[in-house]
């Protein structure tokens, strides 16, 4: 892949920053404050770092006013240094490109649809009236089963399985070892207790821009489909039982588990290892965090938290938190009393 340059100008116009220094300096890369050189862009965020923006080597460094006078070479200065960076680095991000064509070793049912201008890796294999729009990227060992579609732009990474008719939207990230589709957890006892599989003939329907991470496991519907609206965003080993609904543009983190049915809404925040319970609702803009487990619906948007005690409102558990470290020290005080009124009754 040739190497992609851009001028600061062009830059600073593109993602809507103010130049602060030489218009023509070329960039090539995104780097951090310490390891970046002259063709590199870095940013400054935190202030942890600050004590590496004086002696960096940037070409140029993205970062807020308050911070300029410190900065030894050019800038592109924004209210959101963290955001603009973000933008940047996709500019460059090389990883996303591929050149078009199928690998000899991969496996195309005839009757799928399969653009010139996909890439399909060696041992992928595109099941029979597979749909994939312009430009996707089929990794290395990826099986997409009979009657799934992919739209413009996606990247499915090697060893992604997308299975029974699984419907994914417009530029797409989906990371390796992923699974989308497979039977949703059914299982119904009968009168000797012994468990009957329910047929999972329901799918997965994912919108546009979401993102999925590696081994993260999406189960279809029982009946009706599991859904994942646009801009969601999913870390890496999340469970997401079936007939979930995940609204827009909530992003939630590794370890966290979804039990079937439960609706989650728009623009949440959810934490690491947070457990969620089945056919519950979560009320839009709702934030969780780690190891919270909601056992019940929360109808009210704010921040949740819990670790010993299902979900409350974080004010409330951390007044709780407090009061439980403290157990022992009030056990012994209200011993204290109590053997005080005891002796004062006994005399």
């Amino acid at each position: 892949m040739p190497e992609i340059t851009i001028n600061l100008e062009e830059l600073a116009s593109r993602y809507g920053c103010e130049l602060n220094g030489d218009p023509a300096v070329l960039i090539s890369k995104v780097s951090s404050l310490e390891d970046a050189n002259s063709s590199s862009i870095a940013f400054l965020s935190n202030d942890k770092y600050k004590s590496f923006l004086k002696n960096t080597n940037a070409g140029a460094v993205i970062l807020k006013n308050e911070d300029l006078e410190n900065c030894p070479t050019a800038a592109l200065i924004t209210d959101n240094p963290y955001l603009a960076f973000a933008k940047i680095a996709s500019y460059f991000d090389k990883a996303r490109n591929f050149e078009m064509g199928c690998h000899p070793s991969a496996i195309i049912e005839d009757s799928s649809e399969v653009p010139a201008s996909c890439s399909i890796q060696g041992g992928a294999y595109i099941g029979k009236d597979v749909k994939l729009g312009k430009s996707v990227f089929i990794g290395a060992n990826a099986v997409i089963t009979s009657k799934s579609s992919i739209g413009d732009n996606s990247w499915i990474g090697p060893g992604v399985m997308i299975l029974n008719q699984s419907s994914i939207g417009l530029r797409a990230i989906i990371h390796s070892g992923a699974v989308i589709g497979a039977d949703g957890f059914g299982f119904s006892e009968d009168e000797t207790s012994q468990w009957v599989k329910v047929p999972q003939t329901g799918s997965v329907k994912i919108g546009n821009d979401v993102e999925i991470g590696a081994n993260t496991t999406i189960d279809r519907g029982t009946m009706t489909d599991t859904q994942l609206k646009n801009g969601v965003k999913l870390d890496n080993l999340i469970q997401v039982g079936h007939n979930v609904i995940i609204g827009e543009h909530t992003a939630i983190v590794a370890n966290s588990q979804i039990a079937g049915s439960s609706v989650i809404g728009k623009h949440c925040k959810i934490s690491g290892q947070v457990s969620i319970t089945g056919h519950i609702e979560i009320a839009d803009h709702t934030t969780l965090t780690g190891r919270t487990a909601v056992m019940k619906s929360i109808i009210e948007p704010g921040v949740y938290s819990s670790n010993l005690f299902p979900h409350q409102k974080t004010s409330v558990w951390q007044k709780n938190v407090a009061i439980f470290r403290s157990l022992s020290k009030l056990k012994s005080i209200i011993s204290s009393i109590q053997k005080k009124e005891d002796n004062e009754s006994d005399t």
